[in-house]
């Protein structure tokens, strides 16, 4: 081969590599972590700050990159194809052309994409540098097509979308769990506090029936007795009906009042003034307002207003941190595997976490929305149930096993065989409704 040959090929093999680096780039960019990057570069990474940089200007930098791409890409052909037609004549660039295309597609663009995205963060940071300065350099062009981009979006307008939707962030949350970067417990937070504007004061709620309450007219005695019956540090009080709430009674000043004055004690005077909530409210909302009112006890009424029970700071804070104990709480367990595939649950969980427990997944989720297993269990056998009364719903017996009064305290759940706790193939508004089991006592 003689100089021209030597230079021709040089030439070619310059334009492809540059044409691969960019594509590279252009990959890199696009799957790096944006956050990794961020805190890389606050602390002091002068790759990662200059990474940094193109991922806020990513619409300028990305069209430098096509712009580069298109015209190396341009550049290779015309040269394959003047070498062509200078050595072997009109008849051979048709073949050029084809070859070249393909050498472009494979070696200049799929290949290198292929390395950006798999070595992502390492391509980006060492292409930064020369991409910020190319960047810049292609501004006076990218400026006039930005504004003509612009121009016409503004015509043709489409409604806005979010960048990440909610479903979306639960998938990123289960690969970044699944790959070890954070643990379950964190995972499990992070979740909370997503769905933590989504529940209301309903969802947290002590039920009425739960509530333990002074009634005003109580003697001291009476009081006291209420009071080392419990460990509660706030009681609501009220006359005649647990719906006439007239006030909440803080112990500890009850206490100090009644060592005082010998047991003389004025409890009117001792009251806080109630704060009264909807059933709907959201406990964000909720907990800000507790807050900015220094308050730690609210009562939660329903649409008529009568009380459904109440709230505390800590019932909402448990939502979205998990269970809290203390020294003087009872533990008891929600959710309790039996063996054999049957579990015991407490008739407060809803449904839903009770599958998600047990990983059953042949159900509609709408179908059980804020239904509790005391609920669900009340929905299905359409009576107040007895203490071994069952019923069942597709591949699940559920069992009433324990009741206090007319309330249903415990469930047990016999569930499938995991290889055949399989989503159903028939529909789920197809499927027939929870019936009573044959045999039941009633």
């Amino acid at each position: 081969m003689d100089g021209d040959s030597w230079l021709s090929i040089a030439s070619l093999t310059l334009l492809l590599v540059a044409a691969a680096y960019l594509s590279a780039a252009e990959a890199a960019l696009l799957s790096v972590n944006r956050t990794r990057i961020r805190t890389m570069a606050e602390d002091g990474d002068r790759r990662a700050r200059r990474t940094d940089w193109l991922l806020q200007h990513d619409e300028k930098a990305l069209s430098t990159i096509q712009i580069g791409n298109r015209v190396l890409s341009l550049a290779f052909v015309t040269l394959a194809g003047c070498i062509t037609v200078a050595r072997w004549g009109m008849s051979y660039l048709p073949w050029t052309v084809l070859l070249t295309a393909l050498v472009l597609f494979f070696a200049g663009e799929l290949l290198p994409k292929s390395l950006g995205r798999g070595f992502a963060e390492s391509a980006a940071l060492g292409c930064s540098g020369f991409l910020c300065l190319l960047t810049r350099l292609c501004s006076p062009i990218y400026f006039p097509l930005a504004s003509l981009g612009r121009l016409i979006s503004r015509q043709v307008r489409e409604p806005e979308e979010p960048s990440v939707t909610e479903d979306e962030l639960y998938e990123m949350l289960d690969v970044i769990e699944e790959e070890g970067t954070i643990d379950e417990a964190r995972s499990d937070l992070i979740r909370s506090a997503i769905e933590f504007d989504d529940r209301s004061a309903q969802d947290v709620l002590t039920a009425r029936v739960d509530i333990v309450a002074l009634e005003a007219g109580m003697s001291p005695e009476e009081i006291l007795s209420v009071i080392k019956g419990n460990s509660h540090s706030r009681l609501p009080v009220y006359e005649g009906s647990i719906d006439n709430i007239v006030g909440v009674l803080q112990i500890r000043k009850y206490l100090r009042a009644y060592l005082h004055t010998g047991g003389r004690v004025d409890l009117p005077a001792l009251l806080d003034k109630p704060f009264f909530t909807h059933k709907s409210t959201s406990i964000d909302d909720l907990l800000r307002t507790m807050s900015r009112e220094k308050i730690n006890l609210s009562i939660v009424t329903d649409d008529y207003g009568g009380v459904l029970g109440l709230v505390t700071v800590e019932d909402i804070l448990e939502e979205l941190v998990g269970e809290i104990w203390d020294e003087d709480d009872i533990v008891t367990e929600d959710f309790m595997k039996l063996g054999g595939y049957r579990y015991e649950v407490s008739s407060d969980m809803q449904v839903t976490d009770v599958f998600d427990e047990m990983e059953y997944e042949d159900y509609d989720e709408e179908e059980f929305e804020h239904l509790t297993m005391g609920g669900w269990a009340l929905e299905a056998l359409e009576d107040i149930p007895k203490e071994g009364e069952s019923f069942t719903y597709r591949s699940l017996t559920v069992t009433i096993s324990r009741m206090k009064g007319n309330r249903i305290i415990k469930l047990i759940v016999q569930g499938p065989p995991p290889d055949l706790a399989l989503p159903s193939t028939q529909p789920a508004d197809a499927a027939p409704p929870a019936q009573p089991a044959a045999g039941g006592d009633r």
